[in-house]
């Protein structure tokens, strides 16, 4: 039987060992109950930013979850007295295809950090029972060349304005000068480094913000007493004693037929006059009271005189 040398895909050859993760990770969870396949994770890149000083060789897989629906991974990293989640990635059962890849988030202080991992045949991880599994380092352990150091740099920007804070911003980013703002770009002449200045400034040749969408006064007159206009204007005229004048934001509306002739002092002159027929009128109701009287006892009298004559008439 003849020999041949087979040379497997890189990818291909990582399913059958156990890189990403070292060989003497026993890749057994913490109870024992699964065994992490090597056809399941066949490479992984994380960049680890210098700054952070961590060992390269501390990292490891933490979590596995386990689901119906795909799985998710949670890359750790051990201080040898504790350990800390750094990375997580999510898959999708139904739309993996073999060997694709994923982005590995970073999380908390790795949260600019996007690395990778590929994952492999899921024919192995699918046998394994539903439920979430951890992982110490020894069971985990990653090897140090899928960690890359890398120099920290600006990889997003996040814009917070009050108490609004954006995502974080990818990718070419426009700095653009606002309402009495203007944005200058220079050389440090100290440093030699690029520098960005804002500038407040007059409002001079400035776009201001337009409020025409905004409708402040609530809405127009359309019509007056079921009288609408085509063009929202309305003429409002004057009669024979009517007249129309504007005033300060209103119109005025004055009748000058009924214009009063007389001022304070004909009134108060016609005032006396009528004080004086009302006294007039007072003293002629006492006269004719006393006049009633006087005519009353005439009347006595004169009655008392005709009997008296009567009398004397029949003695006799």
């Amino acid at each position: 039987m003849p020999i041949g040398n087979w040379n497997l895909q890189w990818l291909n050859h990582n399913s059958q060992r156990s890189y990403p993760l070292t060989e003497r990770a026993s890749k057994v969870d913490t109870t024992g109950t699964i065994r992490l396949p090597d056809s399941f994770i066949v490479a992984m890149y994380l960049p680890v930013h210098v700054t952070l000083n961590v060992q390269v060789d501390q990292f490891f897989v933490k979590t596995l979850l386990i689901s119906p629906i795909g799985y998710a991974i949670g890359i750790g990293y051990s201080s040898g007295t504790s350990s800390t989640l750094v990375a997580n990635v999510s898959i999708t059962k139904a739309t993996h295809r073999q060997n694709m890849t994923y982005a590995l988030a970073g999380v908390d202080d790795f949260a600019d950090t996007i690395g990778q991992v590929v994952i492999g045949n899921l024919d192995e991880i699918d046998a394994l029972p539903a439920g979430l599994y951890e992982f110490n380092f020894s069971a985990g352990e990653i090897e140090s060349d899928a960690i890359r150091p890398m120099l920290r740099g600006i990889s997003a920007v996040r814009v917070i304005s009050g108490a609004a804070t954006s995502p974080l911003l990818y990718g070419d980013i426009e700095l653009v000068a606002g309402t009495n703002m203007r944005i200058d770009y220079a050389l440090n002449t100290n440093t030699g480094n690029p520098k960005i200045t804002f500038n407040a400034i007059d409002n001079t040749d400035l776009n201001t913000v337009c409020d025409c969408d905004i409708n402040r006064d609530g809405e127009c007159i359309r019509c007056i007493n079921g009288v609408c206009s085509g063009d929202g204007n309305y003429t409002i005229s004057g009669g024979d004693c009517i007249s129309v004048t504007t005033s300060t934001s209103g119109i005025k509306l004055d009748d000058i037929c009924a214009t009063p002739c007389c001022g304070c002092a004909e009134l108060d002159a016609i005032k006396t006059q009528i004080d004086r027929f009302s006294d007039g009128v007072t003293t002629l109701q006492n006269f004719v009271t006393r006049l009633g009287s006087e005519v009353t006892q005439l009347n006595l009298v004169v009655l008392g005189s005709r009997l008296g004559d009567a009398g004397c008439s029949t003695c006799g």
